[in-house]
């Protein structure tokens, strides 16, 4: 419902930085509400750490439409929050540039570095910028990573993106 805060549910295993983000986040009540139990619509998870219980279960939690990484300070996780519940299953709230959301679409689609900077008519070197920028953004640190992210916000949907 539209002027409701977005409900977040904090996922990492410790009590502390569960306890801090939701201190906070607390000055955002009116953007963020943090859940323990029940629906969220959103999960913030710790991807490096392995966060509280497997992601695939978090999101099968009632509501929960989306996650996004703990990264960054209280601005950046509110507006990735807010970003991730507008548009589900996609790649809003990140902060991608139209480049990078098409470099990961090229790389969830099994691209190599060479074969995306052919199609997408930039130099390898370019490629490889976007490709830092965006695993930066989002969370990850390897190619894997990133495309296990990718399907999980609706990148291998992206045919646009990847048709020659």
């Amino acid at each position: 419902m539209p002027g409701e805060p977005v409900r977040l549910l904090i996922a990492s295993p410790e009590p502390t930085v569960r306890a801090g983000l939701r201190a906070m986040l607390a000055t955002h009540g009116d953007r963020v509400v943090v859940v323990e139990d029940g629906a969220a619509d959103v999960v913030l998870h710790d991807g490096d750490r392995g966060g509280d219980g497997d992601l695939d279960a978090l999101m099968r939690r009632p509501g929960a439409a989306a996650w996004v990484p703990l990264r960054g300070g209280v601005e950046r996780i509110v507006a990735m929050v807010e970003g991730a519940a507008q548009r589900p299953g996609s790649p809003a709230g990140f902060g991608l540039s139209d480049r990078e959301e098409e470099v990961l679409a090229l790389i969830v689609a099994g691209l190599s570095n060479r074969e995306i900077a052919e199609r997408a008519f930039i130099s390898i070197n370019s490629v490889k910028t976007y490709i830092r920028s965006a695993y930066r953004k989002i969370g990850v640190s390897s190619r894997s990573q990133a495309v296990a992210w990718g399907l999980r916000n609706g990148l291998d949907q992206s045919r646009d993106a990847v048709s020659p």
